[in-house]
């Protein structure tokens, strides 16, 4: 399922088209996410604030990018 990182009340979630929410993301929840026009394997951790971690490294998040679940 594809939909939009979200910031949703105290965590990242995932809005879908149907206007469902996922229900809240939580450190460890593996996804895919699109950057730079390609899917990236990410894992959501907290360090200071939120980041994908994924295999170059880690990333901020990006709020309104989409991600596939």
């Amino acid at each position: 399922m594809i939909g939009q990182l979200i910031w949703n009340h105290d965590r990242p979630d995932i809005a879908f088209d149907t206007g469902a929410l996922y229900g809240g993301l939580h450190c460890g929840d593996c996804f895919q996410c699109r950057v730079d026009e390609r899917w990236l394997n990410v894992r959501l951790e907290y360090a200071n604030d939120w980041v994908l971690i994924h295999s170059d490294g880690s990333i901020p998040i990006r709020y309104g990018v989409l991600v596939r679940i």
